[in-house]
């Protein structure tokens, strides 16, 4: 019956909201309650329903809500700024991010040597996009330098594209080692090339053209009050859906098409992004939900020491290693360099990815990827939720803040 865990859901949405103004400044966060609800009352604590939801459910759920999420932060992105101050997303997405990769690839093999290095790769792929619901309170907080804040969402918004590609391949790698199907490098090469830039393509087309056709009729008043976030929400499921039936990455096509349809269309832009404050985070919430209730206690009896291991050095040293050194030259002082390294939670991309990989369940291990990927989550919810909005705050009063937040015509005329 769904009846139960909808009763749960209920009431966690009436006890977090009853109590989320004082939540928000504490170490307390919505998905890490979500997440912990799902936990104590499903099979794996108190029992109180048995809910067997499929995977292809849950996938095509979090792949809505996915893009809807990027789709309505990069619309909220003030583009022109971004393009001035494009050096941070930049160097963490076309350098940290293959690097956070390597480095999860590299570890993954010293510490489980019964998997294959495609299986370490596919670890390593699915746990590198970032998650910034996991970090809200950063993205949101007055108290971080917009560049920073900036930085950290362009991020997240885009990695999960980028990374998903690869997510592919090493699950095929993965599979093929085991069978006699495969495929050649350069036919993965231009399966990337094509989901990223076709992706793109469709975000800049469908955002631009419904942009400006939902701007014009909402200057003439032709849009009624009920339907002007609809009418968004409309278009943010266009962009993601025509880039997957046409053969581009979604959830890239979903940022790309967020930010110029925020360029056309301000006004609508920041409803939007009230609306996913408040409704669209249900969404994901959801999913945190059922992660805590169906997924996380289905990969339990395979958690292991080196799970735990892996996960923490996933969240510090994988993650944060690779970020500093894609900020090399960037002038930045080092506790902005720890801070945009720390809030690189995993969440939503990686429950997700992993969902998608399951589809090729004849690999052998798959149980214990599923363990290393879902404790990292686990952990993740935890860990960036307490510390996003006591360490947002710490850090906006810092010197470096304070620097890094100014220092960008330095940088310019430096180079």
């Amino acid at each position: 019956m769904i009846t139960e865990p909808l009763i749960v859901i209920a009431l966690c949405i009436v006890f977090y909201g009853a109590f989320s103004g004082r939540f928000a400044k504490s170490v307390i966060s919505a998905p890490m309650i979500f997440m912990l609800a799902g936990l104590a009352a499903g099979q794996a604590g108190l029992g109180l329903f048995e809910i067997d939801i499929e995977n292809e459910v849950l996938e095509g759920f979090g792949e809505l809500t996915l893009g809807f999420i990027l789709f309505a932060d990069a619309a909220a992105t003030n583009s022109r700024n971004l393009l001035k101050e494009s050096r941070i997303p930049q160097r963490l997405l076309l350098v940290s991010l293959p690097l956070t990769i390597i480095f999860g690839t590299a570890v993954a093999i010293g510490l489980f040597p019964n998997l294959s290095w495609q299986e370490c790769a596919l670890i390593a792929a699915i746990l590198a996009p970032t998650d910034a619901a996991l970090g809200y309170a950063v993205v949101t907080s007055k108290d971080v330098p917009e560049r920073i804040r900036q930085g950290v969402l362009v991020e997240s918004g885009l990695n999960d594209g980028i990374a998903l590609p690869m997510v592919l391949l090493f699950a095929a790698l993965a599979f093929s080692a085991m069978s006699e199907e495969a495929h050649g490098l350069g036919y993965w090469l231009g399966f990337a090339a094509t989901q990223i830039s076709v992706g793109a393509i469709v975000g800049v087309v469908t955002g631009g053209v419904l942009g400006k056709l939902v701007h014009h009729a909402d200057e003439k008043g032709w849009i009624s009050h009920e339907f002007r976030n609809l009418t968004c929400i409309g278009v943010a499921i266009l962009t993601l859906l025509l880039a997957d039936i046409i053969g581009g990455n979604g959830f890239i096509a979903a940022f790309v098409g967020g930010m110029v349809f925020g360029t056309f269309c301000k006004r609508r832009a920041g409803s939007l992004t009230g609306f996913v404050e408040e409704e669209g985070q249900l969404f994901s919430l959801i999913i945190f939900f059922f992660f805590g209730a169906v997924l996380l206690p289905s990969a339990l009896e395979h958690f292991t020491g080196f799970c735990v291991l892996y996960a923490m050095l996933s969240l510090t040293f994988i993650r944060m290693a690779p970020t500093a050194l894609s900020l090399i030259g960037l002038r930045l002082k080092l506790p902005t360099q720890a801070f945009i390294g720390w809030f690189g939670p995993r969440g939503l991309a990686s429950i997700l990815f992993l969902l998608i990989a399951v589809e090729h369940d004849e690999m052998g291990r798959l149980s214990e990827i599923e363990a290393v990927v879902y404790v990292t989550v686990f952990l993740s919810v935890i860990l960036h939720g307490a510390t996003a909005s006591p360490l947002s705050r710490l850090y906006g009063k810092s010197a470096a803040a304070k620097a890094d937040a100014v220092s960008t015509k330095i940088e310019s005329t430096a180079t």
